[in-house]
């Protein structure tokens, strides 16, 4: 490419110092070329990309290096009676090398990373321009909880996301193809890609566990390795028998782990299953009204229900007084009120004893308020929360006390707070997940 610009510039500027200029590149393009061809041939060895792919890829490689070299040689040639047809030949050769580097650095990058590797991220409106054939993707519908699979919703993402881009039908590495479970069961040369029940003599399971300087380590390339929780699921995964057509109900997922994978997949588990909601009468308008006028965020929880949620993130920097006239405005629509957000705002005393009075509440976001352990046993006749995050705020042991009495309580964050792990074995509640 540097000879053909450093040509097009001697076309124009003719003088011994642009032909001398072109010549130095072509011939560090020859002895580049010649490298980048042997390399390719022994990358080529160790298999997992498709032969005819690789096929036309090697053989335009190694066809630019002699047409390259073969430039170079016809344009150092010095015979002055010869010096026409040198030029003009020399000019179809480059535009040649050119077009044959094209194609095959395309083929190049369609054997690393995949077909459609061009047009893949480019914006919707320029790829019908450039022939791309992807349909814009369609935004997968969040399954209801109960029907998740654990395989197809969460451990075939994840190898798509890391895997899937070396290890597919057209760039099988190591002769594996995690683009399925059919072939992920068949596994590769390796051996035993996935052994059920048994983590251990599971190689995938071994390879991406492996520390990252490790040769072995999956995935290579400096590609991104999978997160802890990543590697959780699929511990889990391999650890229940590789199970893949059973949801997790069926498969007897416990609800710890239920909300695990709620929260990994953006469910909201409360909404996800089949749940009774409270029949409570409509709200009276003329106080919604009033409470949006004071910037609470209020709306309906479900278009076939008169259940509130309210969040104050628009008052939020109010002094303490203020949000706690909020609060008590709020009561208005006790009775309704299913959800509440008042994180990061500041609440006194006063404020935390009008949230106790909201007994309807099923989730409470509370963190970074000034809760202490003082003002949260105001919380403790809120025995309908489910959710509950009081994370960033502080708290001691003192509060599991509190905790303690929230008998319906799933879920509680306790993340940035001052209890310890000691103090949370007193709160034996087995089926609450506890984010610490």
């Amino acid at each position: 490419m540097l000879a053909a610009l450093l040509q097009t510039v001697a076309a124009y500027k003719k003088n011994s110092v642009s032909a001398t200029a072109v010549n130095i590149a072509l011939l560090a393009a020859a002895i580049s070329a010649s490298f980048a061809s042997l390399t390719g041939y022994f990358l080529s060895s160790a298999g997992g990309y498709d032969p005819g792919t690789l096929s036309l890829h090697k053989w335009i490689g190694f066809t630019v290096t002699i047409l390259i070299l073969l430039l170079w040689l016809l344009r150092i040639y010095q015979k002055a009676d010869k010096q026409f047809i040198r030029i003009t030949s020399g000019n179809w050769l480059l535009i040649i090398c050119i077009v044959l580097i094209t194609i095959g650095g395309h083929l190049g990058g369609s054997m690393t990373h995949g077909e459609g590797y061009l047009t893949r991220y480019m914006p919707g409106f320029l790829q019908p321009v450039f022939g791309s054939k992807k349909k814009p993707e369609q935004k997968k519908a969040l399954p209801v909880l109960d029907s998740v699979n654990m395989f197809t919703d969460i451990i075939q993402p994840i190898f798509n996301d890391h895997c899937v881009s070396c290890h597919n039908a057209q760039k099988g590495k190591g002769e594996l193809n995690l683009s399925n479970i059919e072939t992920i069961l068949k596994g590769g040369k390796s051996g035993n890609t996935i052994v059920a029940g048994n983590t251990e003599k599971s190689e995938l399971f071994h390879r991406i566990t492996l520390p990252k300087g490790s040769s072995k380590f999956m995935p290579s390339d400096n590609r991104p390795p999978l997160t802890p929780v990543e590697i959780n699921f699929i511990r889990e995964w391999i650890e229940n028998g590789a199970e893949y057509k059973k949801n997790i109900t069926a498969a007897g997922t416990d609800e710890k782990h239920k909300y695990l994978i709620a929260a990994w997949l953006g469910i909201d588990p409360d909404i996800s299953k089949e749940i009774h909601l409270p029949d409570v009468k409509a709200a009276d308008s003329n106080v919604l009204k009033q409470l949006r006028e004071l910037k609470v965020i209020i709306r309906p929880l479900t278009s076939k229900s008169n259940l509130l949620e309210a969040s104050l993130v628009m008052v939020q920097k109010l002094p303490s007084d203020s949000i706690t006239s909020i609060l008590q405005k709020l009561s208005s629509v006790k009775q309704q009120l299913y959800r509440l957000d008042v994180s990061n705002c500041k609440l006194s005393a006063d404020a935390i004893q009008n949230i106790g009075q909201f007994t309807g509440l099923n989730k409470l976001e509370i963190q970074n308020s000034g809760l202490t352990d003082g003002s949260a046993t105001s919380l403790g006749v809120l025995t309908n929360l489910a959710i509950l995050n009081a994370g960033q705020n502080p708290l001691t042991n003192k509060s599991m006390a509190v905790f303690k009495k929230l008998e319906h309580l799933k879920k509680l964050n306790l993340w940035q707070t001052g209890i310890t792990e000691e103090g949370l074995k007193e709160l034996h509640l087995p089926d609450v997940v506890v984010e610490f």
